[in-house]
């Protein structure tokens, strides 16, 4: 028994002088000559300590085009919309003034534009415009020239006088006025509105009618036709209306704009 235990222990030594042997040559082969380079060999090659830092996985970057991104990736928490409370941004809707498309014609107007309108002479001693709104421009030296020219645009009140009067509106969305001071422009052969008193015509000076109307308006009585249109001269009167030394025509005339025109016209019809 004690033969045998020798031979164990032989055969022990000699396997474990073998294992060193088989080392040194790995060793060997790895270019390590001392123990301080085997010690730093063991140290790179052995696991991380629990006290390093956690491994904390990369952050997913979508970019605009990455059809895997969904609007819930890229959205903003803060710009979700709180059903629960209002938003503070304005209704657009409710925040615009509702248009007044008469007060947007009325401001389209400009200083000398002349237009196609006149008082009908229905309103009596005020002015019925024969139209709502100003309609477009129109030529102010042609055949068929306005009826009035604008001379100025105000928010409180025009120039009166014969061939002179104001085209006024407010509007009731945005409160303001606009008035536009406008001038008669009388021209040979029209017809205009006029009402007998005693052994005067008085003249509506911003009217105009069909020379061959029907009926007449309650207001007046007479449809006066326009024979000429000069620049007034001193002390103008009919006589200056004459078309020469024999014309025995009874002229009505009147000054108007300012006196510095005279209009010359004689009875059409009476109603």
């Amino acid at each position: 028994m004690a033969g045998s235990s020798d031979d164990d222990s032989t055969s022990k030594l000699w396997a474990w002088l073998g294992g060193i042997a088989s080392l040194l040559a790995i060793l060997a082969w790895l270019g390590v000559s001392n123990a301080q380079e085997m010690k730093e060999l063991l140290a790179e090659s052995s696991p991380p300590s629990s006290s390093s830092t956690p491994y904390e996985p990369p952050e997913t970057v979508h970019t605009p085009d990455d059809p895997e991104t969904s609007d819930a990736d890229t959205a903003d928490p803060d710009s979700y919309d709180d059903s629960s409370g209002g938003s503070d941004e304005p209704d657009s809707e409710t925040s615009s003034p509702t248009p007044d498309p008469t007060e947007e014609s009325f401001k389209a107007v400009s200083v000398g534009d002349c237009l196609m309108v006149y008082d009908t002479g229905r309103g009596g001693d005020s002015i019925d415009w024969s139209a709502d709104v100003p309609p477009a421009p129109v030529p102010c030296n042609s055949q068929g020239a306005g009826l009035v020219q604008v001379t100025s645009i105000t928010d409180t009140t025009c120039p009166s006088g014969a061939g002179k009067a104001s085209w006024m509106y407010t509007s009731a969305v945005s409160g303001e006025t606009t008035n536009l001071c406008v001038t008669r422009i009388y021209q040979k052969h029209y017809c205009v509105l006029g009402k007998q008193v005693g052994d005067k015509t008085e003249l509506g000076s911003m009217t105009a009618v069909d020379c061959r109307a029907q009926q007449i308006p309650a207001a007046y009585n007479r449809i006066i036709h326009i024979t000429g249109v000069y620049q007034a001269p001193a002390n103008a009167g009919p006589r200056n209306c004459m078309q020469g030394p024999g014309d025995q025509t009874q002229y009505l005339a009147w000054l108007v704009n300012d006196d510095k025109v005279l209009l010359c016209a004689k009875i059409f019809q009476s109603g």
